[in-house]
């Protein structure tokens, strides 16, 4: 039976029966396991009997010098430049002191700053001055400087002569 079926694809596919009449695959040499081990240990001996020597030991000077060295290389040095120049405009404008001018209210007495302000009523608001908060013998001396009595005469001969109703007579007020 097995040479019929040959003879059959010997007819029908001459290439295809031809291909089992060749070796299959490759062919190891007969010691090639036994020599395997051998020359693995030879490539790797090579490798391990290499023995670095030790770097000489230097001084702690040395080792200074070599890290200063490393830090003043272009890249390192700019990097440090601007940290440094960071940390002195963060130092001044920390410490920036302002310019000492002398306090010219500081050698004003407090009689000296209310005859200012009497004498200049005008320039002040109502708001900031009731804010200030004035004693009672301050307001004395502020009622005789502004309502005498010849004003007030004044003001109402002069309200009266305008006809003003009550509306705008409260907008004054």
């Amino acid at each position: 039976m097995k040479k019929e079926i040959k003879e059959e694809l010997n007819n029908h596919a001459p290439l295809l029966s031809g291909l089992s009449k060749k070796q299959e695959g490759y062919k190891v040499p007969d010691d090639y396991f036994a020599r395997m081990e051998a020359d693995l240990w030879e490539q790797i001996k090579p490798a391990t009997k290499t023995v670095t020597e030790a770097a000489p030991r230097t001084s702690w000077l040395d080792g200074l010098i070599q890290q200063i060295n490393w830090l003043l290389q272009p890249r390192m040095a700019l990097q440090l430049a601007s940290v440094a120049l960071l940390i002195l405009a963060g130092f001044f404008m920390m410490n920036r002191t302002t310019t000492t001018q002398p306090d010219a209210l500081a050698d004003l007495t407090a009689d000296e700053a209310s005859e200012y302000i009497l004498a200049n009523l005008d320039e002040f608001e109502t708001e900031s001055l009731i804010e200030l908060g004035f004693g009672e013998e301050d307001f004395s001396a502020l009622d005789a400087t502004l309502f005498e009595d010849t004003d007030v005469d004044d003001l109402l001969d002069e309200l009266q002569r305008e006809n003003i109703d009550l509306q705008t007579l409260e907008v004054y007020l």
